[in-house]
């Protein structure tokens, strides 16, 4: 139990009320940003870690960080299938927005559903290897075969009823998404942490407000950038036991800030 003002708050709905509120922080400041920067820049930003960074400290505090860094093992598998909604989504995109949510969440809830029930849990080499396919068919299928290309932003006015609704919008996605999560094992856990909720929101966000193109043009980005939260759960994994969830995240977090930097090259020079 958690103790807030002298009343018993319970871990459950500390994360669930935590998660709304930093959803809805980061989802409505980093995509106003992003329309402010253009969609490379939007995709480097987004896929920052945010909500994973809550998830996995609150399973350490509540489970234990040796269970915390055992659910960094299916992040890879959960990466994967994030990935292939985004390209589902992109694709999808040119018969509207509302078909487009629709059969990227129905080819995530397939593929989860591949994996956790049909399939035995992959090892981390194994995990990690699918991953990298994953990621490198869908940016060649993007890149070369839907012609994907950078497109520039529109000229954006800033409204604090905007952000309100940005925010509003995401927090309640991603808090419904960390609720179901609360009931799955280890493995389990570590692909439904990764549930597309901040991707979708951010999508959704960007294809209203920057037009279908700049939210294509920055899925694109983003299933690249995907890559750097399989670099935070990596360093999760090796640092929860040893160091504990605070400094472990905040080295993990170091690590993702160190690799976008690094990323960002390799992003400038994708047309």
């Amino acid at each position: 139990m958690f103790f807030f003002g002298g009343a018993a708050i319970s871990p459950s709905l500390l994360k669930i009320a935590l998660s709304f509120l930093l959803a809805g922080v980061w989802v409505s400041s980093s995509t106003l940003l992003a329309e402010r920067l253009g969609s490379k820049k939007a995709g480097l930003i987004t896929n920052l870690p945010s909500n994973i960074v809550l998830s996995l400290i609150f399973m350490a505090l509540t489970s234990g960080s040796s269970y915390a860094a055992q659910t960094t093992r299916g992040i890879p598998i959960g990466m994967a299938i994030d990935t292939i909604f985004v390209l589902a989504f992109i694709l999808a995109l040119r018969w509207g927005l509302g078909l487009a949510l629709a059969i990227s969440f129905l080819v995530w809830a397939v593929s989860a559903l591949i994996f956790v029930l049909l399939l035995p849990p992959l090892g981390t080499l194994s995990s990690l290897l699918f991953y990298i396919a994953v990621l490198a068919i869908c940016f060649i299928l993007a890149d070369q075969r839907m012609a994907i290309r950078m497109v520039a932003r529109k000229p954006t006015k800033f409204s604090w009823k905007q952000v309100a609704i940005r925010g509003l919008f995401a927090g309640t996605v991603v808090a419904g998404a960390v609720t179901v999560a609360q009931f799955a094992p280890p493995y389990m856990t570590g692909i439904v942490a990764t549930f597309p909720a901040v991707l979708s929101t951010t999508l959704v966000i960007l294809t209203l407000g920057q037009g279908p193109a700049f939210a294509r043009a920055t899925g694109k980005i983003l299933i690249v950038t995907s890559s750097n939260i399989i670099v935070y759960a990596a360093v999760v994994g090796a640092t929860f036991v040893r160091l504990g969830p605070w400094l472990g995240s905040a080295l993990a977090f170091g690590a993702s800030l160190g690799y976008i930097a690094i990323l960002s090259n390799v992003v400038a020079r994708i047309r």
